[in-house]
């Protein structure tokens, strides 16, 4: 069935970007409806929305001239989606200030609602602005970003909105919105290390951080505060940090760094097993080069032996599933709470089979699921059995 997004734009500078965000809509599969505040034509025009989203767009005009317009316009949608998001937008908002078009439909709209803020760096840390995003927060909208970047002026900053595909893609992910994750503090790792034999060559493994990131999504979609420690490039929804790393020393740095924030830790990041001895010079091609390594340090080990935290989840990769063993002795020897083990045939493929582990047996499995399907049940059977 498709999914319908009423799409309400603003009179932010960002809002030169809603046309992008309709074609991502459209290209994944949602019905558009546009509505425009006064403020929002003056960058963007009703006619190039209503040709892009193939659908008629509403203004101020129409709410004067259609009888319960914003009664109809709520009810006839699933989703409804603030972006750009002013400081005024925002606070009206969080006050239930319904003074146009846009604002009688969020009073009206009894679905999922989800707001994009965009505003300068000094604006979005002014304690009335967080104070109302967290008002809204608190009635049940989703706050997406914003972002550190480029800014107007070619400022750099915190306050840009996060980027269309981005938004577009937390909107799929509103399906797996079931959890209750608000009181929790997560910290989340992704992708795999790469270690460096010499200035030239790296050794490293094939995770692709796509498990990791949409726990991630995932878990702020659901409420809690995020932090995500990747290897691979991500774009930010508004996490409560978000670091990128290399090798397993910064990994482990990171993780040390951000534990005092965090009472939750996802390992889902594939960190090398051995470490080459570095050379500081090319190695010369040679038939008879070897390059030795060293064991690499246990960081999630170290780390459930040094810190204090609520719950700890683990993965670890199988190429015979079916041996629960393995698994649960990974987990005792490594301090978890739950052990995610992980097929070895998941390796770059869109459907994972996982089975969960408690300390004591196998409590849930699941086969040739959706990476968004299989990161939910992890966060269903382990996160949120912890509230």
């Amino acid at each position: 069935m498709t999914k319908k997004v009423l799409f309400c734009i603003t009179g932010s500078i960002a809002s030169i970007k809603a046309p992008f965000i309709i074609r991502e809509l459209r290209a994944q599969g949602f019905s558009v409806t546009c509505v425009l505040t006064e403020a929002a034509k003056k960058f963007i025009t009703p006619f190039s929305v209503a040709l892009l989203s193939d659908n008629a767009c509403y203004d101020e005009e129409d709410f004067w001239s259609k009888n319960n317009l914003h009664i109809t316009l709520a009810q006839s949608h699933d989703i409804l989606l603030i972006a750009p998001a002013t400081a005024n937008t925002i606070a009206k908002c969080a006050m239930g200030i319904a003074d146009n078009l846009m604002l009688n439909c969020f009073l009206a709209f009894e679905g999922k609602k989800v707001i994009v803020p965009a505003m300068h760096t000094e604006m979005i840390n002014n304690k009335v602005v967080q104070e109302n995003i967290k008002r809204c927060r608190q009635h049940n909208s989703l706050i997406l970003g914003p972002t550190y970047g480029e800014l107007l002026s070619e400022d750099q900053g915190y306050g840009r909105m996060v980027e269309p595909r981005e938004i577009v893609i937390c909107l799929k992910k509103l399906q797996f919105n079931g959890m209750d994750l608000s009181k929790k503090n997560i910290l989340i790792t992704a992708g795999g290390t790469t270690e460096k034999i010499d200035p030239v060559r790296t050794l490293s493994n094939q995770s692709s951080g796509k498990m990791g990131v949409a726990l991630a999504r995932l878990a702020y979609i659901n409420g809690a505060n995020v932090t995500l420690i990747s290897t691979k490039e991500s774009d930010d929804i508004g996490y409560q940090k978000m670091i990128q790393v290399n090798n397993s020393e910064e990994l482990r740095s990171a993780i040390k760094e951000s534990m005092s924030t965090t009472d939750t830790l996802i390992m889902a990041a594939a960190v090398s097993d051995y470490l080459p001895v570095y050379n500081d010079k090319k190695l010369k091609r040679d038939d008879n080069t070897q390059i030795p390594v060293k064991k690499n340090q246990d960081i999630l080990k170290d780390i459930t032996q040094t810190y204090d935290i609520d719950t700890v989840v683990g993965f670890c990769l199988q190429d015979d599933i079916q041996d629960s063993e393995l698994p649960l002795k990974k987990s005792a020897k490594k301090g978890c709470d739950y052990m995610i083990a992980n097929d070895s045939s998941n390796i770059g493929s869109e459907k994972r089979t996982y089975k969960i582990y408690d300390q004591k047996e196998c409590i849930a499995e699941f086969d040739n699921v959706s990476i968004d399907e299989a990161a939910y049940r992890i966060l269903c059977k382990t996160i949120q059995q912890t509230n």
